[in-house]
Parts: structure tokens; C-alpha cells; sequence
């Protein structure tokens, strides 16, 4: 067996087959990390990658958990590359993320369009407390504070203001079905 030695300063050694071994295992996967995730042009997630492995051939009497290592040091060197030429280079694919509350969308529209039909049936008051409740995702508390009433009594009137959007919308509905 050979060894590797590459700061004999430091007294750091590493066994050149299982270098080239952990080489081959983990290469594709660190320069997935940095072209998938953090959108860095092939070529240079290589680059990077290489300077990750001569890194660790630096420090590896210093490090445990080797495969962490090599993943949290392909991440650190791909935000530093953005870092350094954000301004530089554009990614070779357009970035695109899709929205989560834009996915189900269309399933929940008809319940939105219900809901803002029974909503107009309401006095004002109703309809300011359902809207803060259900659509500005307000909680008891802070309706109470908001309208300066008392949360018990706002939990009431949060209750009390659903029953009747139900109670007319499903009057409306009746209403509709008999035209």
C-alpha cells in the first residue's frame, strides 16, 4: 500500500487506494449537488468539486464523518461560487419554481367562489370577521384585538357568523335550484 502524502508539515496522509475509491464513489454525486441544486454550470461544479477533494486530502486527519464532509463542503463551495461571480455568469437552464399555492389552484377555486358568495350574504361585520379568520389567516386573538373585543366573545362570534354564512348560502343554493 502506498501513501498519499500531501503536507508532510502537518503530517497528513491518506491511503491513495481508498482516496481513489472515495473518488469514484462520491465525484458524480458532489458535482449533482453543485449543477442540480445550486445550478452551477458543469464545468465548473468539476472544478469545484476537485478543489473540494484536494481540501479534504489537507484535512483528512480531521475529519470523521467523511461523506457529510464532502457534502456540506460541495454546498459551501458552490453559495461561494455564486457568491463570487453571481453578477458574472447566468445558469445554463432558467431556474424555474413552481409556486405551492399555485398547484391546486383549480380543485380549490369552487370552493373560494363559494365561499365568496356566502360571504356577500353577510352583514359587514360577519363578513370583516370571516375574511380575517379564513382569508388573512388571522387567529382568535388577534381578531379580538384588532376589532378590541374579548377573545372568548370573538370565538363566538366567529362561530356564530359561520352558521349563518351556511345557513343563507345554502338558502341561496335552494333559492337557485328551484328557478
Amino acid at each position: 500500500m502506498s501513501v498519499l502524502t500531501n503536507d508532510t508539515a502537518a503530517g497528513t496522509s491518506v491511503d491513495e487506494s481508498q482516496f481513489e475509491a472515495l473518488y469514484a464513489a462520491q465525484f458524480d454525486f458532489l458535482s449533482g449537488v453543485a449543477v442540480r441544486k445550486f445550478r452551477v454550470p458543469s464545468s465548473e461544479a468539476e472544478t469545484l468539486v476537485h478543489e473540494v477533494f484536494l481540501t479534504y486530502l489537507k484535512r483528512a486527519d480531521e475529519i470523521r464523518d467523511v461523506n457529510s464532509w464532502l457534502l456540506g463542503a460541495i454546498c459551501h463551495a458552490s453559495r461561494y461560487y455564486w457568491r463570487a461571480n453571481g453578477r458574472d455568469i447566468v445558469p445554463e437552464e432558467p431556474f424555474e419554481r413552481i409556486d405551492p399555492a399555485s398547484l391546486n389552484i383549480l380543485d380549490s377555486l369552487p370552493n373560494q367562489l363559494a365561499a365568496r358568495e356566502a360571504l356577500e350574504c353577510l352583514a359587514p361585520r360577519c363578513q370583516e370577521v370571516l375574511r380575517l379568520r379564513f382569508f388573512d389567516g388571522c387567529s382568535i386573538a388577534e381578531i379580538a384585538q384588532q376589532l378590541g373585543l374579548k377573545t372568548k366573545y370573538t370565538q363566538k362570534l366567529v362561530t356564530k357568523c359561520l352558521r349563518r354564512a351556511e345557513r343563507m348560502y345554502t338558502a341561496k343554493e335552494q333559492r337557485k335550484g328551484k328557478r
